[in-house]
Order: structure tokens, then C-alpha cells, then sequence
């Protein structure tokens, strides 16, 4: 009896096997098929990297250094842990968005009224925080800044991506909001009008000639 029900499951486990569909095999690749070349498809080629260390240290010490070359005045200090060209994003007061691209100069000359008219009484202190590690190298950054002159008081929040350049933190972006009235009335200064061309410049210069004089003929 034994023998007779495994005799039947055996048949009826090879008829539900010769039931099954067959499946289809794989196509064979072409045989002018080529690798994925990395220009067309980049991903290919890109490996992700993962943050191993947070350098918090490293990052509050060029927070340090600024905010310290900041209370000296000293804007060459300050210009020196930028990482050119700096991109500075802001708002103006109808929160419409801007950026800008800025080379050591674009940036010196745009700091320096604020460094040049800043007010004796004018207290400020901020506190800062690393958010978010991309990878061992890069790093977003929050600060919190107070500022007080007199009666005034007043709080904000800006944002930095820094970059560690050569074993250096360094200022790659900072955001800052309420700034856009303020720039868009500074380039509406008129620029100096541009030197004239030698050329130019002697016709400028030369009095008009007289009108030539006409003989009637007799």
C-alpha cells in the first residue's frame, strides 16, 4: 500500500512539472553589444562617498577665526577663508531669491561698507551647528546670530556650505535673507564710464574744423 501511494505522488508530482509553461531563456546579448561608456551614462563611473568623520572642531575654529577678523575690522583676514569663486544666496523684503557669483574682489568690495560703517555700540554674538555632514570633506552649517545697538535687538538664522580645501575648513556658499534691496540699490550706482581709445580721445579732443569756405565763380 505504501509503495502504491508513493508511486502516486511521484506521477503526480512529474505530471505538474511537464504542466508548468517553460520558461523563456534569456536573449543572448548582440554581438556588437558594447560596455556602458561613462560620458553617456556618468552614474557608471560614480561611487558615493560616506562621511567616516565629523570635523565639528575644525569647523567651529573657522567660525572663530572670521567672527574674531570681523570684531578687528580686518577684512583681508576674513577674505582669506573664502574658497573664490564664493556663491552668496539671499531675499530681498519680497522674498524674491537671488544669488551671486564673486570673485576675492567682488566680495571685498561688497563687504567692505558693512566692515567700514558698522556701529561702535553694536554688540553681536552667534552660535553655530554642523547640520549635515555630506561627506568627510563637505558640510552645511547653521548659525544663529544676535545683534544689539541700543534698544534694538534683533535674532536671525543664516547658512554656510564649507569645504575642507587642503586640510583647511574653508566658506564655499552663505545664504543670508534680506539682502536683496540692499544689493540691487548698490548696483544702481553708475559705473565709471570706460577710458576712450586713443583715437577716440584725439577726436575728442581736437576742435571741430571750420566750415570751407565756397568762391562763387565770376
Amino acid at each position: 500500500m505504501k509503495k502504491l501511494i508513493a508511486c502516486c505522488t511521484l506521477a503526480l508530482a512529474c505530471a505538474a512539472w511537464a504542466a508548468e509553461p517553460a520558461k523563456a531563456a534569456a536573449p543572448a546579448p548582440a554581438a556588437d553589444a558594447k560596455p556602458v561608456d561613462a560620458a553617456v551614462n556618468p552614474m557608471a563611473q560614480w561611487k558615493p562617498r560616506h562621511v567616516t568623520k565629523k570635523d565639528t572642531k575644525g569647523i567651529e575654529a573657522l567660525f572663530k577665526t572670521s567672527e574674531d577678523a570681523m570684531k578687528k575690522g580686518d577684512l583681508e583676514a576674513m577674505a582669506a577663508l573664502n574658497d573664490y569663486p564664493m556663491w552668496m544666496g539671499t531675499d530681498n523684503a519680497a522674498g524674491v531669491p537671488s544669488y551671486s557669483e564673486m570673485n576675492k574682489e567682488a566680495w571685498m568690495a561688497t563687504m567692505k561698507p558693512s566692515m567700514e560703517n558698522t556701529p561702535k555700540d553694536m554688540k553681536m554674538s552667534s552660535k553655530i551647528k554642523a547640520t549635515t555632514f555630506i561627506t568627510d570633506s563637505l558640510a552645511f552649517v547653521e548659525q544663529t546670530s544676535t545683534m544689539q545697538m541700543g534698544k534694538m535687538k534683533d535674532s536671525w538664522a543664516s547658512g554656510s556650505l564649507v569645504v575642507l580645501k587642503d586640510g583647511k575648513w574653508m566658506f564655499k556658499q552663505m545664504v543670508e535673507g534680506g539682502w536683496g534691496d540692499v544689493m540691487a540699490a548698490s548696483k544702481k550706482v553708475e559705473a565709471p564710464a570706460p577710458a576712450a581709445t586713443p583715437k577716440k580721445a584725439e577726436a575728442m579732443a581736437a576742435p571741430a574744423a571750420a566750415p570751407a569756405k565756397t568762391t562763387a565763380a565770376k
